[in-house]
């Protein structure tokens, strides 16, 4: 029996192998494991790419742009530490969601069996 999109794409976004679900996708932070270390999946040859950052930036930007303008409209903060403190809001919450958006990447691609290297036809 086949597992659904949902139960790969949530192995993946904690940072499980898509395929059992125990083994690691990801080593030193960014980097796909060539093969899980339980079940011997091959995942090293899984190129995300740019995928991950669009999708981190785009997650980041609709929570921290719509808290950063709640908080300014409701208490008019000073301009610098706003600044600073709104900044290193978007730089955790990437560090954070960039490893798992990554892994979910690697995970659905894993399932639709791509590579990374497909071509379009000209």
């Amino acid at each position: 029996m086949t597992q659904s999109l949902a139960t790969t794409l949530y192995r993946g976004f904690i940072g499980r192998c898509p395929r059992c679900g125990q083994g690691r996708v990801l080593f030193a932070y960014l980097r796909v494991m060539p093969e899980c270390l339980i079940c011997h999946e091959r995942l090293g040859h899984i190129r995300a790419d740019d995928g991950p950052a669009y999708f981190t930036l785009f997650a980041v930007a609709h929570v921290v742009v719509p808290g950063a303008l709640w908080v300014e409209q409701a208490w008019s903060p000073p301009m610098g530490p706003f600044v600073a403190a709104t900044m290193a809001a978007a730089l955790t919450l990437i560090g954070i969601l960039l490893p798992a958006f990554k892994g979910a990447t690697v995970a659905l691609m894993w399932r639709l069996r791509l590579k990374g290297d497909e071509h379009q036809g000209d």
